[in-house]
């Protein structure tokens, strides 16, 4: 499908065109990160599991930077697609790659080098901080992976090209379980065996999307003139991106402040139920971000282009999907709870009822966490920056707040509830965005 049919083509079958295949490798990657930590929960049992809980919050970074560069050089590129001007989206897509090598190298040396103060810093001691270590360390080394893999699969996406980006990603998943079976259960590596298969399908993964824009079909082919940085248009790319990084980085830090909350007034045990909830919620996170990846490429074009009752039209139908999923999503969550428990950590009788109180307390803001990352790269995607920042930068100030004040109040279970409360307060700030936002566009055409 060509960039002008972006603006004219039914947005019913433009949703279906770019949303389906963005979702579909987002639900199969979800599979493949339930099945990642099914076998840490099975092999390492709850050692294991808090382990990897104090490091990824350090590794999340990788993928927070990846999603700025990656989403704020695709809307941008998609926004001057829009506005005829290919030659200035090529150049963006170009310095991107540069910005790829330079962010890698930088956060490879901050992991390697202080990598040991911040496991403590988490509260890690003992063989969690071990296990972590190694971890956080094999994630510090490949980590350019998970930059570039993270960016280009939005830029291949971007290029119209969102059943490939699909394929690319499922290959990926499959490479990555089997590679956590070989390097975990056959060769008993622990937890930088998850590392290493991780950063080895991210290899694989980044490299084939990159590959496809030195290949005569990218529309926005590398050049070594593309490769010459400008300054301004990087700016502009980081301005856009700020959102995303603020969403994974927001994700990093919530995982670090309940991990030092759950430690302050509980335990490692604690710890190990917030693996098991982390994992839960990502399966449905990924595919809210798949349906606000998918309609990206639409928002841009047609902001742009300045057909803004195409742009309100296709937000509100996202909107409406994430709803839905996540809404059915809670039903398994609360009907059967200790099946999800018995699924990430098997027969563990000390584990099940903490866990399982966990998902009853956590989980009703399921809702809320989709509509949010939905609405903020809304925002990022029609170039209003300020608002989606505000969005996911608000939760970054508020969490810590809500965590310090439920805890103080109610313990353990007031750590299952900051999450939840906090992102609907942010939900009704978005909405009221949102109004005024279609209101300023009524009249457009």
């Amino acid at each position: 499908m060509s960039t002008v049919d972006l603006g004219t083509a039914p947005l019913s079958r433009l949703f279906l065109r770019y949303v389906t295949p963005t979702v579909a490798a987002m639900l199969v990657t979800g599979v493949y990160v339930t099945i990642d930590g099914i076998f840490v929960g099975h092999i390492l049992g709850q050692d294991g599991l808090a382990g990897m809980m104090l490091a990824y919050p350090i590794c999340a970074v990788l993928y927070a930077v990846g999603a700025l560069i990656g989403m704020g050089s695709s809307s941008l590129a998609s926004f001057y697609l829009g506005k005829g001007e290919q030659a200035k989206a090529r150049h963006i897509v170009g310095n991107a790659l540069v910005m790829v090598l330079i962010a890698s190298a930088v956060l490879a040396f901050i992991g390697i080098r202080y990598g040991k103060e911040m496991l403590t810093w988490m509260g890690a001691e003992g063989v969690i901080f071990d296990a972590g270590f190694a971890y956080l360390q094999w994630y510090a080394w490949l980590g350019v992976f998970a930059v570039l893999s993270m960016a280009f699969t939005a830029l291949l996406r971007n290029d119209g090209r969102p059943g490939l980006t699909t394929w690319i990603l499922v290959g990926g998943g499959v490479l990555n379980v089997l590679l956590d079976y070989l390097l975990m259960a056959v060769i008993p590596w622990g937890l930088a065996g998850a590392a290493i298969a991780t950063m080895l399908s991210q290899a694989v993964t980044g490299g084939l999307c990159l590959w496809h824009f030195f290949t005569p079909r990218s529309q926005l082919r590398i050049r070594l003139d593309t490769l010459v940085p400008d300054w301004r248009l990087m700016r502009e790319t980081l301005r856009l991106g700020v959102s995303s990084f603020l969403m994974y980085l927001y994700l990093s830090v919530v995982l670090a402040l309940h991990n030092k909350a759950l430690l302050s007034v509980g335990s490692s045990l604690h710890v190990a139920a917030y693996g098991v909830i982390s994992y839960s919620e990502a399966f449905f996170y990924l595919i809210f971000e798949g349906i606000a990846m998918g309609i990206q490429p639409i928002a841009s074009f047609n902001a742009g282009a300045g057909n803004w009752q195409r742009v309100l039209r296709v937000r509100n139908l996202a909107l409406g999907v994430t709803l839905a999923v996540a809404l059915c999503g809670m039903i398994p969550l609360y009907l059967w709870p200790e099946g999800v428990v018995y699924l990430f950590a098997g027969d563990n009788a000390a584990l099940l009822p903490v866990a399982s109180l966990g998902i009853w307390l956590y989980f009703w803001g399921l809702p809320m966490e989709g509509l949010l990352l939905v609405g903020a790269t809304y925002f990022q995607a029609i170039n209003r920056a300020r608002i989606a920042s505000l969005l996911t930068g608000g939760k970054l100030v508020l969490i810590g707040g809500f965590l310090w004040g439920f805890s103080s109040l109610w313990g353990v279970a007031g750590v299952w509830l900051a999450l939840p409360t906090c992102s609907t307060l942010l939900v009704l700030v978005m909405w009221r965005a949102m109004g005024k936002e279609a209101g300023q566009h009524a009249a457009a055409p």
